[in-house]
């Protein structure tokens, strides 16, 4: 079976042959700069979708909600939480489960003036081990999608922020897996979803030319990530119109006590 009739992957950690790797080629960057043009954050150097308006976006709202300590889940190689916290002028903290993208993003906060106040954890969503009560903003790019257990992950991140804190991420929603409802399970209010504008044509294209450089992702990063990276751009396009990249903000309720899902 080629790589392409594979299917893709659900385990959470699914993308670690790719952080692994990724500094090691320029094509799959070069492809984002492609279809992104001068809306490709070079700097934080993602992997994935995200936008340079998007994290501007993601800081204004963090902003507005005078967020002083940020917490960033899934922080993959640290760019996107690096950037959103240097433009905060904030300490930071990423977690991720990946250990060789923790390592990654350690690395990476000097060259974004943040080698004092950032720190990198390996931590799940649904278990970061901090102290409750911790941050008063939390940020989350296109990594929460992929965590199996979303309410556990939900109620975690309402434990470590405080009363009144802003949790903003992105991630795909897909019509039978609301996120409002496991953010409202989880004690959060002031919920707001707005899809992002032009995602699904630019992940497409993106999707697309991964398959047409197949061969050169393989030889920069190894069979293994490519064959990931391979299988998702061939399925994962059928599934766009369903299942739009949204960009969700929500409080952490003054409640003393978070609920529990029912």
């Amino acid at each position: 079976m080629c790589a392409a009739e594979r299917r893709p992957s659900t385990r959470e950690d699914r993308y670690r042959s790719v952080l692994a790797n990724q500094g090691r080629g320029s094509t799959l960057q070069s492809i984002y700069q492609d279809v992104y043009g001068a809306d490709y954050p070079s700097e934080a150097e993602p992997f994935g979708f995200v936008t340079l308006s998007d994290l501007r976006l993601l800081a204004e709202i963090l902003a507005q909600s005078h967020t002083t300590r940020l917490l960033d889940v899934g922080c993959g190689r640290g760019g996107p939480g690096l950037w959103i916290a240097r433009a905060l002028d904030v300490p930071l903290v990423g977690v991720d489960i990946i250990p060789e993208a923790v390592a990654a993003a350690a690395e990476r906060a000097a060259g974004f003036g943040m080698a004092a106040r950032a720190g990198f954890y390996v931590a799940s969503a649904t278990d970061t081990g901090l102290a409750a009560a911790g941050f008063d903003g939390a940020v989350s790019v296109d990594a929460l999608w992929m965590v199996h257990d979303k309410p556990a992950a939900f109620r975690e991140l309402a434990r470590v922020l405080r009363p009144g804190g802003r949790l903003v991420f992105t991630s795909w929603e897909p019509a039978l897996l609301p996120y409002g409802s496991f953010l409202e399970r989880a004690g959060f209010t002031d919920i707001t979803t707005q899809e992002i504008a032009g995602s699904r044509d630019r992940e497409i294209a993106v999707h697309e030319a991964v398959l047409r450089n197949w061969e050169a992702i393989s030889l920069e990063l190894g069979k293994e990530a490519a064959e990931v990276l391979m299988a998702e751009a061939a399925h994962t396009p059928a599934l766009l119109n369903d299942t739009p990249r949204v960009m969700i903000s929500a409080v952490r309720g003054n409640t003393s006590r978070v609920r529990q899902p029912h």
